[in-house]
């Protein structure tokens, strides 16, 4: 059975440590008060606390037993007073007769003993009664940082099975989307429809296979955002022009997978649907403070916005975000002169498993 003292190296050195230190100050008081020799106070205040710590070892056990909630306060109390008598009664006989095997003749230690009866006797049940509140406290902490531990499980088990669920929506909803556009072309320009077709292929066995990926480099995203944006400028043609202002340094950094890919489709989906004008998206990213700023804008015809959007998107990406960084990432979105803006700000990926 786990020991809290035995099994820990450092516990057993400074548990070892206290009780020679306890037994040291003993010996400097029975030399200082009594007419005893130096060999034979020392020979009392050692035996005695390491005969005591050896005890006190073993307490642990039963405590361990008694804690397990099996037993009422009474039991619990009468067990508890039945193992301190068996405990004091086996250390004063141990000490007593160790110490008078070594000083058969020694009529001063046994007047001393006898006039010290009373004050071992409450020494030893104070000591019992710090082990034993020592050992229950023990108990307490290792059983809440179990339950720590049990919750903590819980909470990434739930925080894993909402972020599939979070991302099992992104591909379904885009490739509904894209699969009503190519019925479309079909009837109106069959080669374009078999060109997106193409692109949806490419588009689809590549976010599959990153499927397992929790997080990936900025550079590889926007991998994957250019065959979406492909199959978009298959569907708008000279309608959607796209820019990016990108610095280098924000590439190598790690951003949840497919982040990015919900706030494109919903600047296309208000932006370019209805609108007759050109639209133009733009992506700009830079590093600031261990982090990057990503930022998505596009112009958009306010009377032109499709009705029943929900957004899903926009939700998806801030749930996302909040469950990989917690309060230290966020999404930030503006309408102001026809201009919409979808801020994100993603901190250095340190701790995160990839």
């Amino acid at each position: 059975m786990f020991h809290p003292i035995i099994s820990k190296r450092n516990r057993f050195f400074i548990y070892w440590l206290i009780w020679l230190i306890i037994g040291l100050g003993q010996s400097v008081l029975i030399i200082y008060t009594t007419e005893l020799t130096v060999s034979t106070s020392f020979s009392d205040g050692f035996f005695s606390s390491i005969i005591f710590a050896v005890i006190a070892l073993t307490l642990w056990f039963p405590v361990k037993q008694f804690s397990s909630g099996k037993n009422t306060i009474i039991i619990a109390i009468v067990n508890h007073l039945l193992m301190a008598l068996i405990a004091l009664a086996l250390w004063m006989f141990l000490t007593r007769f160790l110490v008078l095997a070594m000083f058969t003749e020694n009529d001063d230690y046994r007047s001393f003993w006898s006039d010290s009866l009373y004050y071992r006797i409450g020494a030893a049940a104070f000591m019992y009664t710090v082990i034993i509140l020592t050992y229950y406290l023990m108990i307490s902490v290792d059983n809440i940082a179990k339950k720590n531990m049990r919750e903590a499980k819980l909470e990434n088990m739930l925080k894993e099975t909402e972020l599939m669920m979070l991302r099992s929506q992104i591909n379904p909803h885009f490739l509904f989307n894209s699969l009503n556009s190519i019925s479309s072309l079909t009837i109106s320009d069959s080669e374009r429809a078999r060109e997106m077709v193409i692109k949806l292929s490419d588009f689809m066995r590549y976010a599959l296979s990153r499927k397992q990926d929790r997080t990936v480099t900025l550079e590889t995203e926007l991998e994957n955002l250019r065959l979406y944006l492909d199959i978009e400028k298959v569907r708008f043609g000279e309608k959607l022009v796209l820019e990016e202002n990108i610095e280098d340094e924000c590439m190598p950094v790690k951003i949840p997978n497919m982040i990015l890919q919900p706030l494109y489709e919903n600047a296309i989906k208000h932006g370019v649907y209805e609108s007759t004008e050109i639209v133009r998206i733009k992506l700009n990213a830079r590093r600031t403070n261990a982090a990057i700023k990503i930022s998505i804008v596009n112009n958009f015809d306010p009377e032109s916005i499709p009705a029943g959007g929900t957004g899903t998107g926009l939700l998806n990406v801030s749930r996302r975000l909040e469950l990989y960084y917690s309060d230290r990432a966020w999404l930030k979105t503006t309408k102001e002169d026809n201009i919409f803006t979808a801020e994100l700000y993603i901190p250095e990926q340190t701790d995160i498993r990839s």
